[in-house]
């Protein structure tokens, strides 16, 4: 995509501006955690040979029970994603990459918008999900999480034939003192999701990070 910055240059730009303290890196964590959507999962998927065999179905998509069964399939994917960000939140990087790896197709594209950043600016952007998992845990490190928790609600879906778009609200939680400090993040999620011979998977994450903020106890 025109003008995307590829994440690492934007990670390293960001902690030369804007990012250098904790704090920043706690917006920068907030946005990859909330761990995750413009470009385009090139050659992200193959449905299985012949389609599925509800893809040609006169209504634009599989019969209601079929249909039931495919919705219930991609919304696990967005628990799936939460349980992996805070699997590395605790600091099992190979854990977390292992069910992002469940989640995505392997070339899936992840874009983060921050809460500064203009809605139709060039995102942060990350291809695969073990990349991703190596951005998430760096951030964590940086940022001095101890643990994160991820929470997902608003999930809606809209299936057609052997493709699907999912949005989902986000809450999530990043803990840097037990005693009372912690990041809050609120965003959505915004995915594109196709069948594979696999099962369902996300090919595009945009995560649009709408507010953060600190919260300290007395």
């Amino acid at each position: 995509m025109g003008g995307a910055v590829p994440w690492k240059e934007r990670c390293t730009m960001e902690r030369s501006s804007r990012l250098g303290s904790r704090s920043s890196w706690g917006r920068v964590g907030a946005a990859l955690c909330a761990g995750a959507l413009g470009a385009i999962a090139i050659g992200a998927v193959t449905p299985a040979q012949g389609g599925h065999p509800w893809g040609g179905h006169p209504g634009g998509g599989p019969p209601g029970l079929q249909r039931l069964l495919d919705e219930a399939e991609i919304e696990k994917l967005t628990y799936c994603y939460a349980q992996a960000t805070d699997t590395i939140g605790r600091g099992d990087v190979e854990g977390g990459r292992s069910l992002y790896e469940q989640c995505f197709t392997p070339n899936a594209v992840l874009e983060v918008y921050f809460p500064d950043n203009p809605p139709n600016g060039p995102p942060g952007l990350t291809s695969g999900p073990s990349a991703w998992a190596d951005v998430a845990n760096d951030v964590f490190v940086t940022a001095g999480y101890l643990s994160t928790q991820h929470l997902n609600s608003n999930v809606v879906i809209n299936v057609q034939g052997n493709t699907a778009t999912m949005s989902t609200y986000l809450s999530a939680t990043h803990v840097l003192d037990p005693a009372g400090a912690v990041d809050m993040a609120v965003g959505t999620y915004d995915d594109i999701v196709v069948r594979t011979p696999q099962g369902w998977k996300i090919a595009k994450r945009t995560l649009r990070l709408l507010t953060f903020m600190r919260v300290e106890s007395p």
